[in-house]
């Protein structure tokens, strides 16, 4: 099933994505989309491949979407679309979940390891979540948090290179190329782990249990 499976997209569409989310966060907003656009239209090969990777990216991330709303309308998994949308509008990760032998929400297994998931809103009921899904939910979240942990990331980074904001904008970008490539090749790899992950788990829950 993985070997056939194929991902909407690579390693390589997430670098570029995300040097793309993170030139375009440091400049004013949409200065960046801008000019990548205009050197689009002019043909030059780094913005045709820049604009590419960003459409891959956002093109994958909403056929992962297409396929969360195919749960809600199963009667066997609707309740994994439930659980998923409560981690995704979350501001804080499913990390250091609380653990319980308690029924699965998802799977109906009763007296197995589980963690708490806390409903969205104030007094919602919680979730009880077989062990074994605390890192595809972990994923959930990476996924749907991709843009404001690119973000915090570049502002981390600014905040190593330029600490005192005085850096003209050509030698920031330099500094994001030079000082920070490796970081930014971690980071595509972990997204796309995450998003293979979820990818990968929900259509093949789509095709096997629907």
């Amino acid at each position: 099933m993985d070997a056939m499976l194929h991902i909407p997209c690579t390693v390589e569409d997430f670098e570029g994505y995300i040097r793309f989310r993170i030139l375009d966060s440091i400049a004013y907003p949409g200065t960046y989309k801008k000019f990548l656009f205009a050197r689009r239209d002019q043909e030059a090969p780094w913005a045709l491949a820049m604009a590419q990777q960003v459409q891959v990216v956002q093109n994958a991330i909403q056929e992962l979407e297409l396929k969360e709303q195919d749960l809600r309308s199963s009667s066997t998994l609707s309740t994994l679309h439930i659980v998923w949308h409560h981690v995704s509008e979350s501001n804080l990760p499913p990390s250091d979940l609380p653990l319980t032998i308690a029924h699965c929400a998802i799977s109906k297994k009763h007296n197995i390891p589980c963690v708490v998931v806390r409903g969205k809103g104030r007094g919602a009921q919680p979730f009880t979540v077989n062990s074994r899904f605390a890192d595809f939910l972990f994923d959930i979240w990476i996924v749907h948090k991709i843009d404001i942990l690119i973000k915090t990331f570049a502002k981390q980074c600014m905040e190593v290179s330029d600490p005192n904001n005085q850096m003209a904008m050509k030698a920031l970008v330099d500094a994001f190329q030079s000082e920070h490539a490796e970081d930014i090749t971690h980071l595509a790899h972990a997204f796309y782990a995450s998003y293979a992950h979820v990818y990968k788990s929900t259509v093949f829950a789509l095709q096997t249990i629907v």
